[in-house]
């Protein structure tokens, strides 16, 4: 199993896995593979965001998305691990610890003081604050959020 920094031609692969990832973490959400491309256009482009892949014997067995800021109220910058997904046919395997070492060591090539990862999703939370407290991150507050729902926003209404 290996890293590498995502190429043009992963595209497909990488919106599969978005696709599977969204149906497995937010059943109910429509998922647009057009903005999944643009986004990855945007990393050929301009690096932020990034994307790895987790490649074995030619096979993609999962991908990551981060992207890099700079603070708004001091210098410096820090990362974010935005998505992780491992396909379940490579779950157990050193997929997923592998692209979190790869975003820790392009984090502090980067120059970068801080990491953020963890979940926006509520799928299997305390896992992931396992998994990642591993790698020294550690549970900094809470995320929280409010649903809005609009006629427009693509998402199916809950009740």
């Amino acid at each position: 199993m290996q890293v590498r920094l995502a190429e043009k031609h992963d595209i497909g692969h990488i919106v599969r896995m978005a696709a599977a990832n969204v149906a497995e973490t937010l059943p109910g959400e429509a998922f647009a593979p057009e903005l999944v491309e643009e986004t990855f256009v945007r990393y050929l482009m301009r690096a932020n965001p990034t994307f790895w892949v987790a490649e074995r014997d030619g096979e993609i067995a999962g991908f990551m998305q981060a992207y890099m800021f700079t603070y708004d109220y001091r210098a410096g910058l820090y990362t974010t691990q935005k998505v992780i997904y491992v396909s379940p046919e490579h779950r157990g395997t050193r997929a997923a610890v592998l692209l979190i070492k790869e975003l820790i060591r392009w984090s502090e090539a980067l120059g970068a003081d801080r990491v953020e990862g963890g979940n926006d999703n509520s799928f299997q939370s305390e896992r992931t604050a396992r998994f990642l407290g591993h790698f020294g991150f550690e549970k900094v507050g809470y995320a929280m959020r409010k649903e809005l729902r609009s006629a427009s926003d693509g998402r199916q209404e809950r009740r």
